[in-house]
């Protein structure tokens, strides 16, 4: 047995002891966990305690509500919402998730600022370059739904896209048969009764603006919990809120056009805002020394051909920031960037020169700016 006096000097210790567990106990942590969604991968970081927010049970919470955009939302999968309104008859309401229908207003919105150079009925072109869904482009005379595909009409375009992309340049027939069927004016939208009506055979494409409302949505699932500081990317799209464990904010890089070179392009303090970025450096294919981006004019049916290579945008929210990234890389640095100063809108241009790239930001992009070349 331990003595009386050894006992008392044992005890200090023992308050000692519990003191330190219980500072190190309560204080705030980083804990971080990655995943795939969406065809791409996604990473969250957040601040807790030692025994509070366990990442096992944060990370099953983020997954479900990821994957459920991804579920509903995707032209990849032919059961999502999306794509059985697509397969639906032409003219005639159909029933979605009202959050699908509120984000078909976000875009239209857009669509309306920039004069439809931003245009998630786009589809039939992305199909028809060999960026989208390739798989439910293809339709045939025997398909029972080909009367309300919207590429039914130029089945055999959608076979030389199958045996010839990447690397070929669709006919101008068949880009102006694409055309056809592509305009946001022809997609209504009744919130009240959560319908979308198609008012010709369009292709509905939310890949610009979805993923970035999985990460909205991953925030929101992150603030459910309890958890008010963390970081969440899906794709290079980015939301911030609150500050890290040592009380700093949040900082992002921007990579740039020019990766594997120069490394950073700029870091960004987005304080409880989001970070998208779009860019033509990650996903083309060249005939002939020109490049061909993925993102397609809806205007002219082409890819955007013009200098800008990469936008960066930041915004309340992340779905907002990737439409306007993906407006804006249609529009171009120039006619982009009057755009971006007249509405306030924080943009920041990378542009091809001749002698490498180089920078413009709008004037609402300039206070979130912590270093650039």
């Amino acid at each position: 047995m331990l003595s009386r006096s050894l006992k008392r000097s044992l005890i200090p210790a023992i308050i000692v002891l519990v003191a330190v567990f219980l500072v190190l106990s309560t204080r705030p942590r980083l804990n971080s966990f990655q995943g795939q969604v969406m065809g791409t991968t996604y990473n969250v970081s957040y601040v807790a305690t030692l025994f509070s927010h366990p990442v096992k049970d944060v990370s099953a919470v983020v997954q479900d509500a990821l994957a459920d955009v991804d579920q509903r939302m995707s032209t990849y999968k032919p059961d999502s919402e999306l794509m059985q309104f697509n397969r639906a008859p032409v003219g005639e309401p159909f029933k979605l998730s009202g959050d699908i229908v509120q984000l078909v207003q976000q875009a239209r919105a857009i669509s309306d600022l920039s004069d439809g150079a931003y245009d998630i009925t786009v589809g039939p072109l992305v199909n028809l370059w060999g960026f989208g869904p390739t798989q439910w482009v293809a339709v045939n005379d025997s398909h029972e739904d080909s009367d309300s595909h919207p590429l039914a009409n130029a089945p055999e375009f959608v076979k030389w896209i199958e045996d010839q992309y990447p690397g070929h340049i669709p006919e101008a027939t068949a880009i102006q048969e694409a055309l056809a069927n592509v305009g946001y004016q022809s997609l209504k939208a009744d919130p009240e009764g959560s319908t979308l009506t198609r008012e010709k055979a369009l292709f509905v494409d939310l890949s610009s603006i979805a993923k970035g409302y999985g990460v909205d949505q991953a925030a929101a699932a992150l603030r459910a919990q309890g958890i008010e500081d963390f970081m969440v990317e899906v794709g290079g799209e980015v939301l911030v809120q609150g500050v890290k464990p040592n009380g700093n904010p949040w900082r992002l890089a921007v990579i740039g056009p020019e990766m594997g070179k120069n490394g950073v392009s700029a870091l960004v303090e987005p304080l409880d805002k989001a970070l998208a970025t779009s860019g033509d450096y990650l996903n083309f294919f060249e005939v002939d020394g020109k490049r061909y981006s993925h993102t397609i004019n809806p205007v002219t049916g082409w890819p955007e051909a013009k200098r800008v290579a990469e936008v960066a945008v930041i915004a309340d929210t992340s779905a907002r920031a990737d439409a306007l990234a993906t407006m804006f890389m249609v529009l171009g640095d120039e006619k982009g960037l009057e755009l971006a100063n007249r509405l306030g809108i924080a943009a920041r241009f990378a542009y091809y020169t001749d002698e490498g790239f180089a920078t413009v930001t709008s004037e609402a992009f300039k206070p979130y700016l912590v270093q650039q070349p």
